[in-house]
């Protein structure tokens, strides 16, 4: 009975029988004018290809971050006002970190740190005694500001604290939103000064 189903569904399609053949002139056929076909694209191909550009992107991006807010931190070129800012801020982060400004082996790295970026033993001479106590925020912000050094007193503070601790992430978002730092530009600088 199954035959006879498939017998009677074939005889009802028109199409070539035995012995016969197409007669493809006779077809409506769309024209090729020598192009290629397309080859169908696979949704795994689109997904690598995407993949690959989103991460071309990304790392492009960090680039531009990094780059975006070009700052040098060279005591040489710094004005003898913008040194000891710089100090201050090396102080202040001291300070503010655990350990406090009491902690001689911090203030020690601290001043190695500054000696790397070109300070001398003259731009240093505040934090050589552990009863000098560092300027308060207030006035840092303010001279920083005025000087147009913001983003270098947050870079050297960024590098003297060195630890990553809860406090030290406290003062430095704290210390950034006094100094009207963007986040743009606070990103840019803990990706390049972190330690």
């Amino acid at each position: 009975m199954s035959v006879e189903w498939l017998w009677r569904l074939a005889g009802r399609q028109a199409g070539p029988r035995d012995g016969q053949g197409l007669n493809l002139e006779a077809l409506d056929l769309p024209a090729m004018d020598g192009a290629a076909a397309p080859t169908p694209t696979s949704t795994r191909r689109d997904g690598v290809e995407a993949t690959l550009a989103l991460k071309v992107l990304s790392a492009h991006l960090a680039n531009f971050r990094q780059v975006s807010f070009p700052l040098t931190l060279d005591f040489r070129s710094f004005s003898a006002e913008e040194a000891a800012l710089a100090v201050d801020a090396a102080a202040l982060a001291l300070e503010a970190d655990e350990g406090g400004w009491a902690d001689a082996t911090r203030r020690e790295r601290a001043r190695e740190t500054l000696t790397r970026l070109g300070a001398t033993p003259s731009h240093l001479a505040p934090l050589e005694h552990d009863t000098a106590a560092p300027v308060s925020i207030g006035a840092l912000t303010d001279t920083a500001r005025r000087l147009d050094k913001a983003a270098h007193a947050y870079a050297v503070s960024l590098l003297v604290i060195g630890q990553r601790s809860a406090v030290a992430q406290a003062y430095l978002t704290y210390l950034a939103a006094r100094l009207g730092l963007t986040a743009n530009v606070v990103g840019s600088l803990n990706r390049r000064f972190r330690a």
